[in-house]
């Protein structure tokens, strides 16, 4: 039995292997804000680039964005009028959770990336006075505002990243603020459904909350 010559492999370039351009892209990653009415999550994104978020509503939603926050690895400042709502996730947050009643200071760490250093930076505020929109300015920074009655003269209302109405009864304010058909998807929710708007468009969901996070947004009565 003759022994197989080894072949030389053919000389290839490996860019000429590969039939289109290869490229990295973002990945469409974020935190889970709930599903859409055709049962599609829906995400917002939160990564390097600053965000502003303006919230129509209860203080509630505020305190499920932080633990959200706080469960993918972001430190959280929390400027309150209601401290005592966010003892239950203070108990499990640690020093990850600051609890406050002002944004002087903000950020206490320098904002980073997940794991690194202070890692990502979140203000979460359902204070009456907005926080400043430079508040956001740099990377891996994310501030919002909770109310029920948006301020006129505010950057941040003016031009946030998402905007999201927590009730039909907010109609009129998101029409204010973004225009006729805004008013009109939010006056179409439902009891239980968020509007949210951004610049890619409009979508209405409904907050999916657990059993553990219920418990801990439930105040500590003791």
């Amino acid at each position: 039995m003759n022994p197989r010559v080894p072949q030389e492999p053919p000389a290839v370039d490996w860019q000429d292997s590969i039939p289109v351009p290869f490229r990295l892209v973002a990945a469409d990653a974020g935190v889970h804000l709930g599903t859409d009415r055709a049962g599609r999550a829906v995400t917002l994104p939160i990564g390097p680039e600053p965000r502003r978020v303006a919230v129509l509503g209860e203080s509630l939603f505020g305190r499920l964005f932080g633990l959200r926050m706080l469960a993918v690895g972001a430190r959280v400042t929390a400027a309150t009028r209601v401290p005592d709502q966010w003892q239950s996730i203070a108990r499990v947050a640690g020093d990850r959770l600051t609890v406050a009643d002002g944004v002087s200071g903000w950020p206490a760490r320098q904002p980073a990336p997940p794991t690194r250093e202070g890692g990502p930076q979140v203000l979460v505020c359902d204070l009456r006075r907005p926080p400043s929109a430079a508040l956001a300015d740099g990377p891996w920074r994310t501030v919002l505002h909770v109310t029920r009655d948006a301020p006129r003269r505010s950057h941040l209302w003016s031009e946030p990243d998402a905007l999201l109405a927590l009730d039909a009864r907010f109609a009129g304010t998101a029409g204010r603020l973004l225009g006729g058909g805004a008013a009109r998807v939010t006056a179409s929710l439902a009891p239980g459904e968020i509007a949210l708007f951004r610049s890619s468009g409009s979508e209405i969901l409904r907050p999916d909350v657990s059993p553990g996070e219920t418990a801990l947004l439930t105040p500590d009565l003791r």
